[in-house]
């Protein structure tokens, strides 16, 4: 399931005291499904092209950038530790800034738990931005290195953009990963107003999420992780839509790839809020070896409205190493 991404975030949790149990559950939700590490691409006919899957056509960079500047609101959808695919976000931003967008600048790495002392830390034009990290927990977080993220934040910082920090508080996400959705504050729970899952959307994200366990951890044991899914997905499109009801220019949200999925992640939450919002979704997506087919690279038919095709970063297989915790969910330990 490569649609659903999300940073590397064991050790932060399981020293926040999560049981082993959730700490590993935490770490793989929405990863991409495990597969054999492949030798390197060289030169991949497909690296560095973008796709239209609605057009079924390549586009120029001039022309994708035309489709993200119409937008009210914009996805850079990423592979969190994949470093190519921050320095194209960072490249796309300034573009937009070139073509006259001032939007906000919103990130799923920061939580509204971190607003209020990071909006202080900003509000100062000469603000010390080597704070940041410090201020959001970054290394306690498990994120990978802030040098990746620090050039956004530089951009969007220098350009006066308001930087919204999107994501539910880690806490919260533990306790409805354990408990449910009846794990909310009351209040926090009528703001995001979810309701019972539409059509099929729980039993697809269940059996992507038991796909990216490997296949190890029962689906029965994976609903909280799903209502944790939604619960933060539903925070970060209202992150988006306050900015843009206050008076932003339109938003751009910094996200792995799966929350910018449109049938599964924040595009599809924002649209219930907001119909007829302008939406387009840009995912980086890593080549593989032998597979040529742009099309092979879309999650599901509508799930982003282009696909700009990178190298593939070396990572370790989740599935090899952390197999024993794995085999503990398994068995409900």
């Amino acid at each position: 399931m490569g649609g659903f991404r999300r940073g590397v975030r064991l050790r932060a949790w399981a020293r926040g005291g999560l049981s082993a149990s959730v700490a590993l559950a935490a770490f793989f939700l929405f990863l991409p499904a495990p597969s054999v590490a492949p030798a390197p691409e060289g030169g991949h006919p497909l690296a560095g092209r973008i796709w239209s899957p609605a057009e079924g056509a390549f586009l120029g960079e001039e022309a994708l950038l035309a489709r993200l500047s119409r937008a009210r609101v914009v996805y850079l959808g990423e592979r969190h530790d994949n470093p190519e695919h921050h320095l194209l976000q960072a490249r796309l931003l300034r573009a937009l800034l070139r073509l006259g967008r001032r939007p906000a600048l919103a990130f799923e790495m920061f939580t509204s738990e971190d607003a209020p002392a990071l909006s202080r830390l900003l509000a100062e034009p000469g603000a010390d931005l080597s704070k940041v990290p410090g201020i959001v927990g970054w290394e306690r977080r498990g994120w990978p290195p802030w040098s990746l993220y620090a050039p956004l934040v530089e951009i969007g910082h220098g350009a006066g953009l308001p930087i919204l920090a999107a994501d539910l508080p880690a806490s919260l996400t533990r306790g409805v990963a354990r408990r449910g959705l009846g794990a909310l504050p009351p209040a926090l729970a009528e703001e995001l107003a979810l309701g019972p899952p539409e059509g099929d959307h729980r039993s697809l994200t269940i059996e992507e999420l038991y796909g990216s366990h490997c296949r190890v951890v029962p689906r029965e044991r994976l609903g909280g992780l799903y209502d944790a899914w939604r619960a933060r997905n539903r925070s970060m499109a209202l992150a988006l839509l306050r900015a843009i009801r206050g008076g932003a220019e339109g938003a751009v949200l910094i996200a792995g790839a799966g929350h910018a999925d449109r049938a599964m992640g924040v595009p599809r939450d924002l649209a219930s809020l907001a119909p007829g919002l302008g939406q387009f979704s840009l995912a980086f997506a890593e080549v593989r070896p032998g597979e040529e087919r742009p099309e092979a690279y879309l999650e599901r038919p509508g799930a982003h409205d282009a696909l700009w095709f990178t190298s593939r970063h070396e990572r370790e297989d989740p599935c090899l190493k952390y197999r024993e915790g794995l085999e503990r969910m398994r068995r409900g330990g």
